[in-house]
């Protein structure tokens, strides 16, 4: 450390790291690369579960800026060269590598430098207190994430929220603009890809050698030598101070707020200040269609997947991997190494107006037969996107014509008097979330399976999950004596035969034990 200069990225122990030997340690970025090209790093200890796609995509696409700018392509292993590449990829600028820079005029990690001379001139204020305060979480109501959890921050917790911040953060009301890698400001950033292991070097390698590969088919859109990380450059905030897009390298790192930390004591003190514009100026109709590696780009409104508060549900996640709605990423593509089996890796946070809908992670097996006969065989994945397509349909149908009409039958006592649906659609979304479940592995197995097998086997997987939410119903509902019989005899009866007229499969006539 300097008296101007703290917390350096490249040389001073910030982020704790698990290795494969059980041993944890603080390091830095250099070192940190070293690892993921040496298969030695297992996790980020102080590393919140929402911070893992920012963190990851930044590794990612700062290695592969500073693999393809400053090395010529070839991938380094050695924490030295890294180093190298960095400053070097920073214009020789040490200051942008750390945390806290006295000096306004220069950058700062994540943090632009200031050109009115002063955070004084530029109007920064310090009314945040902690790096809960900073990171892109809304936790007023402390329901599932409490607020002001870091009592006692270190360095790394503000670099983690801090990045999360400038990388995945959306509008925030006049001043607090968002990034351009999501569609609008209310959207969010999804992250789609394959792997064949899940450990963070796997993933690393893989999608950094991906970058690689794909650097050169987009540079029709970007400028080979053009602006890598935003946050060298000043910035006032200012209606004109926008960064062209076509200006930028295809992998750029972008910041979306003018935030600068200072020492206090020995304690990091966080100070920002509003905005007139987006740090980066684009196309209105943009919608996000930056390339980013991992988001889905929706053909028929030609706008970045914004995923719902419902989540990866089994029907995007068909339409993402076997469908035609979408464009795929990159990192969507199988490689060839993942012909033997791979996963499906998903995660975003949704954002509202004002509040945070949720994490949203899953990971889904994709087994050898299924990815080895997706890797370049079209008819194959034809035939598994119109089977999916068909399976999605027929359990609807077991949703609106089976299970809504028997459950509301017995919610109203048998009578036929209308039900409202919110009363019905607790055990509709179990139905589902249960489906949900085994959606992908029951398509798997039918990919062996002419097309009436195939049916069969849903058709039974559909009547035995849709028979136990009913009879959960049905020993469930309040009804009175006088008229539960008359009530259960004319549900079950209505469960049966919907079931065997749309499923066309035999009902389990026997009574239901009460």
């Amino acid at each position: 450390m300097s008296d101007d200069m703290n917390y350096s990225l490249l040389d001073d122990p910030v982020i704790t790291v698990r290795f494969q030997d059980g041993q944890t340690s603080k390091t830095n970025l250099p070192e940190i690369f070293s690892g993921l090209m040496a298969d030695s790093v297992v996790s980020f200890e102080a590393l919140q579960p929402h911070q893992q796609q920012p963190w990851y995509s930044f590794l990612v696409q700062l290695a592969a800026m500073a693999v393809a700018r400053e090395n010529k392509g070839d991938i380094p292993t050695e924490p030295e060269r890294w180093r190298e590449l960095l400053v070097s990829l920073a214009g020789g600028s040490e200051a942008a590598w750390h945390l806290v820079v006295a000096d306004p005029s220069k950058p700062a990690f994540m943090q632009p430098p200031i050109p009115e001379g002063s955070l004084e001139e530029a109007g920064y204020s310090s009314d945040i207190q902690t790096p809960d305060d900073l990171d892109m979480l809304v936790t007023s109501k402390n329901h599932d994430v409490k607020g002001n959890r870091i009592l006692r921050p270190e360095p790394q917790h503000w670099l983690f929220a801090l990045l999360t911040l400038q990388t995945m953060e959306g509008f925030l009301g006049r001043g607090n603009y968002g990034i351009i890698r999501m569609n609008g400001g209310f959207g969010n950033r999804p992250f789609v890809g394959l792997s064949n292991r899940i450990s963070w070097d796997e993933r690393f390698k893989r999608d950094l050698n991906v970058l690689l590969k794909n650097r050169p088919d987009l540079l029709n859109m970007y400028a080979t030598d053009g602006y890598a990380l935003l946050w060298l450059p000043f910035w006032d905030g200012s209606k004109t101070s926008g960064i062209p897009i076509s200006s930028c390298d295809p992998f750029f790192i972008e910041i979306c707020r003018r935030i600068r930390f200072q020492l206090s004591d020995g304690n990091m003190t966080c100070f920002r200040t509003n905005t007139k514009a987006s740090r980066i100026s684009a196309p209105d109709d943009l919608n996000g269609r930056t390339e980013d590696p991992w988001t889905p780009i929706e053909k028929k409104g030609v706008k970045a997947l914004t995923l719902g508060e419902s989540g990866f549900t089994y029907e995007l996640i068909q339409q993402l991997l076997l469908g035609e709605e979408y464009s795929t990423p990159q990192a969507l593509e199988f490689q060839e190494d993942e012909q033997h089996g791979a996963f499906l890796i998903s995660q975003a946070m949704v954002r509202g107006q004002g509040k945070t809908d949720g994490l949203h992670r899953r990971i889904i097996p994709v087994p050898p037969k299924i990815s080895s006969q997706l890797f370049g065989n079209t008819s194959t994945k034809e035939t598994l996107a119109k089977r999916a397509k068909q399976r999605i349909s027929l359990t609807y149908d077991v949703q609106r014509k089976v299970l809504w009409p028997s459950i509301s039958s017995l919610l109203s006592s048998g009578s036929g008097n209308k039900v409202d649906y919110e009363k019905v659609a607790p055990w509709i979304n179990r139905f589902d979330s249960t489906i949900d479940q085994r959606f992908f592995e029951a398509l798997w197995v039918s990919v062996e399976m002419d097309q009436e097998e195939a049916r069969q086997q849903w058709s039974a997987i559909l009547f035995e999950e849709a028979e136990k939410i009913y009879k959960e119903a049905e020993r469930s509902t309040p009804i009175t004596q006088l008229r539960r019989y008359r009530a259960i005899s004319k549900a079950r009866g209505m469960f049966y035969g919907q079931a065997k007229k749309v499923l066309e499969v035999a009902g389990n006539e026997k009574p239901i034990t009460q």
